[in-house]
C-alpha cells in the first residue's frame, strides 16, 4: 500500500468515526455537502465535536462551500477544528483565508499492518486490567478520563456533557466502537478506544491520568487494543499521534504515514 492510500484509509476512518459519534446525539446534525465535505453540528460548544471533514483527496476543493461552512458555525458561535495533510498547502491557504488558525500542536499519522502483528504480551501485573466498557456508567467514567486533559477549561465540561448524553443512548450497541477503560490497583485510570470501518481498526481517546503516568500504562493499554483490533479481524490499525509518542508506537509496530495539521476558529 502506497502513502496515499495509507492516507486515504486513515482519513476514511477518521470521518467516519465523527459521523458515528454524532449520530448517536438526537440534537446533533450532519450536514453533507454535494461537493463532498461533511460538517458536524453537535449542538454543543465544543471543537471535539464540531468538526469539519474535507472532500477525499481524489476530488476538487470547492472554497465557497468551505466559506459557506465556516459561515454557518460563525452564526452558532461554535468552536470547531479541521484537520489536513501538513502538505495539502493550498488547503492550508484556504483555511487561513477563512481567518482558520493553526491550532499548534501538529500530530502524526501513523499505521500498523495486523495480519504481520505479533501481540506483545505484557509482564504479570495484578494490579492492572482492561475492561471494555459495557455499562453506562462505566462510559461516564471514559468521560470522566477523556475530559481530564482539559481540566479547568469548557471543554471539559462538554466532554463530560456529551458522554453522559452518549451513556443513555445506544453507543454502547454500536458494534463499530469499543470504549476501553484501564484500571490499576482497581481504579479506572487510562482509556482508549476504538473504531472500525471496513477493515480498518481506528484507534482514538488514548489517556492516562497525570497521576499514573509514568507507570507503561499507556503502552499496555495500546497493546491490549491492538491485540483487539486483531481479534476481531481489522487489516490495519490507525491513530493520531503527537510527535513526542512516535518512538513507542513505533516500537508497537506502527509506521509513520505523514504529518497532520489542525486549524481552529478560535484564539
Amino acid at each position: 500500500m502506497n502513502q496515499s492510500e495509507q492516507k486515504q484509509i486513515m482519513m476514511n476512518n477518521l470521518n467516519a468515526k465523527i459521523k458515528a459519534r454524532s449520530a448517536i446525539l438526537k440534537e446533533a446534525k450532519i450536514h453533507e455537502t454535494e461537493d463532498g465535505f461533511t460538517y458536524i453540528d453537535a449542538d454543543l460548544p465544543s471543537y471535539n465535536f464540531n468538526v469539519v471533514t474535507l472532500p477525499e483527496t481524489n476530488r476538487p476543493l470547492n472554497p465557497n462551500t468551505f466559506k459557506e461552512i465556516m459561515a454557518y458555525y460563525n452564526s452558532r458561535k461554535y468552536p470547531i477544528n479541521v484537520w489536513c495533510w501538513s502538505q495539502q498547502t493550498d488547503i492550508i491557504t484556504l483555511f487561513k483565508e477563512a481567518e482558520l488558525k493553526d491550532y499548534g500542536t501538529d500530530y502524526l499519522g501513523m499505521i500498523a499492518e495486523l495480519r504481520s502483528f505479533r501481540p506483545i504480551v505484557p509482564d504479570p501485573d495484578a494490579d492492572c486490567h482492561f475492561e471494555k466498557a459495557s455499562s453506562p456508567e462505566q462510559l461516564v467514567t471514559f468521560g470522566n478520563i477523556l475530559s481530564s486533559l482539559y481540566a479547568g477549561s469548557n471543554e471539559e465540561k462538554q466532554i463530560q456533557a456529551y458522554f453522559e448524553k452518549a451513556a443513555q443512548s445506544c453507543l454502547l450497541e454500536d458494534s463499530r466502537f469499543q470504549h476501553v477503560i484501564g484500571y490499576y490497583q482497581g481504579k479506572p485510570v487510562s482509556i482508549g478506544s476504538i473504531f472500525f470501518s471496513d477493515s480498518v481498526a481506528g484507534l482514538y481517546d488514548i489517556a492516562t491520568l497525570e497521576s499514573e503516568r509514568g507507570k507503561g500504562l499507556g503502552t499496555k493499554l495500546t497493546s491490549y487494543l491492538l491485540n483487539s483490533a486483531k481479534g476481531k479481524g481489522a487489516a490495519y490499525c490507525t491513530l493520531q499521534a503527537s510527535p513526542g509518542a512516535e518512538n513507542i508506537y513505533r516500537k508497537l509496530g506502527f509506521d509513520t504515514i505523514d504529518r497532520l495539521k489542525v486549524f481552529v476558529n478560535f484564539e
